[in-house]
């Protein structure tokens, strides 16, 4: 036996022992075990073939038939029950009467014939639903009409949607009180609660069910408020994620922050903040809204530059600065190489206007030197030779200044760099040798190919190693390192000078700039202008006291240019 089975075989039992009727007060929370019980109900009153009345939702009513007929119970057996609908039953006009009239309709025929009667009523919980002063006023009325006729009524409410108050009021005229699992004798039960209430005590109930109404629509206003701001904060959190997203996707570094604490950053800012994480706090504190500045930090020891944007956002409901760091390194390179470009031609300008000046006079000198030179006698030959040797020495120079001056032939062709270092390392030997230095060529292949023009790029490594002779001291070496890299070609010429400052290495290749005492600064502003011609690229670095690393780059030969070779 269940426990729905116990629970209305209690109410047999104290029927049996009490043949006044019993007027019920059933307060169902689940729909499964009321239907067990009201087919129960039924079923004992068929049993004791008792005449029954069942006011049920019409719902409610096909699935109670539908079970009764898998219980095996036919239609011919229900001759004594009648089925009533609730909304017609307990919404008509007699229920706001409070009088008994249909229910004494309906079963005085019955009572007339000795009958013994059960009846089940569901009190349908819609809107339209009597207020409660119609149902107490009802309940008053029946619980009389129930105990004088031995009537077993169950009257039947949803627990969860009956106020607490009025289940107090209806079990003050409902002999017995019984759940979906339990059933005894109501505790606030009196004879005395059932005459019609006073109109001070129904006055007082619609005010506590006005009260109760006004609580359930601000209860439900509330609900919906907070249904409502639970959508906007929902609404603002998926805006808020999406913003990550999309930042953290943004190919420039954005960093989200309140006074110095790092709201959010993206993964291009950690990089920052990482390895710059003083300077940016010294930033933060200098930084105002709403400004462009420009700074300069150092990733991966290498120094890069950046405008930094900063503007006043709302992030996580507060305020925040957002501040974005925007890239002009490149541009910065590009401006460096638009003045350099445009002082190459300036002094390209003035080396033409200058070789030619020097050239007509110095081919003069030099012949009536030479007639000079030949009438007269040996005791002055060691001035003629510094003579000559210093002309000689204006004469480089001027062509210099032509070279300077004059456009580059495009004449290209696939030259081995190995071996154009390798030829260059075997002329400046014995000139090396007189300082004790010594010129190393590494290369990891025999052959590594660059399309160029010959000279020219001999030059260059003629004009650095050179260079890197003049700043060393007697003893030491000069290493020429050539690699082949994925995209690009790289000779490193590393020597063991004293180094350059680093305030001065920004000048190296600038026309007329020299380190050394008798030079022109030409030599490398050359070597600089016929790489940039082969579409390579020339860096120095250099540390005082240890020397210091030329990296040129060529461009690797692209497929279709080595078969036109």
């Amino acid at each position: 036996m269940n426990k729905n089975q116990s629970t209305m075989s209690q109410l047999n039992r104290n029927y049996a022992l009490d043949r006044t009727g019993a007027h019920i007060l059933y307060m169902y929370s689940k729909l499964d075990p009321y239907i067990d019980n009201a087919i129960w109900f039924i079923l004992k009153g068929l049993e004791e073939k008792a005449s029954l009345l069942i006011i049920e939702t019409e719902e409610l009513l096909g699935r109670i038939r539908e079970q009764l007929g898998k219980d095996g119970i036919e239609e011919s057996d229900l001759t004594n029950v009648i089925f009533v609908s609730s909304e017609k039953f307990y919404l008509s006009h007699h229920y706001s009467t409070g009088e008994t009239n249909h229910l004494n309709q309906l079963l005085k025929p019955f009572i007339d014939e000795g009958h013994s009667i059960r009846t089940w009523g569901h009190i349908p919980p819609t809107s339209q639903a009597p207020s409660m002063k119609e149902i107490i006023t009802f309940e008053c009325s029946c619980d009389q009409y129930i105990l004088n006729n031995n009537i077993i009524s169950v009257c039947c409410y949803n627990d969860l949607k009956t106020p607490a108050y009025l289940q107090n009021e209806l079990m003050r005229v409902h002999t017995h009180f019984m759940t979906d699992d339990e059933y005894a004798r109501s505790p606030l039960y009196n004879m005395k609660n059932l005459h019609t209430p006073i109109n001070e005590k129904l006055e007082k109930l619609k005010q506590i069910e006005e009260e109760n109404i006004e609580l359930l629509n601000k209860n439900s206003h509330l609900t919906q408020e907070n249904t409502r701001v639970k959508m906007t904060n929902e609404l603002i959190k998926q805006k808020e994620t999406k913003l990550r997203t999309i930042i953290n996707e943004l190919p420039i570094p954005v960093i989200i922050r309140r006074e110095t604490k790092l709201l959010f950053t993206n993964d291009l800012a950690l990089e920052i903040i990482v390895q710059n994480e003083a300077e940016l706090q010294s930033l933060f504190e200098m930084s105002e809204h709403r400004t462009k500045q420009e700074y300069q930090f150092t990733l991966y020891g290498k120094k890069r530059y950046f405008i930094m944007n900063s503007i006043s956002v709302l992030f996580e409901n507060e305020r925040a600065l957002l501040h974005s760091f925007i890239d002009i390194t490149q541009e910065k390179a590009n401006e460096q190489l638009i003045v350099r470009s445009e002082k190459m031609n300036i002094a390209g300008e003035l080396a033409a206007s200058i070789a030619h000046e020097l050239r007509n006079p110095l081919t003069a000198i030099k012949g009536f030197f030479s007639m000079l030179r030949a009438d007269s006698d040996k005791s002055k030959e060691m001035y003629y030779n510094i003579i000559e040797n210093e002309l000689s020495r204006v004469e480089q120079i001027s062509s210099e200044l032509l070279t300077l001056a004059k456009p580059h032939s495009e004449n290209r062709k696939r030259y081995n760099l190995v071996t154009l270092v390798e030829e260059v390392r075997l002329l400046l030997t014995s000139e090396a040798n007189m300082k004790c230095i010594e010129i190393i060529t590494k290369s990891e292949k025999e052959r590594i190919d660059i399309l160029c023009e010959d000279t020219k790029i001999k030059q260059v490594f003629i004009n650095l190693i050179k260079n890197g002779i003049d700043a060393m001291e007697d003893n030491g070496r000069i290493v020429i390192e050539i690699t082949q890299l994925e995209q690009t070609i790289q000779a490193r010429v590393i020597d063991q000078g004293q180094g350059i400052p680093e305030e001065l290495l920004t000048k190296m290749g600038e026309p007329f700039y020299t380190t050394k005492e008798k030079g022109t600064g030409l030599g490398l502003m050359i070597c600089y202008q016929i790489i940039e011609k082969h579409n390579g690229t020339i860096h120095v670095d250099s540390q005082l006291g240890k020397g210091t690393t030329f990296t040129i780059t060529f461009p690797v030969i692209e497929e279709s240019a080595a078969v036109l070779m």
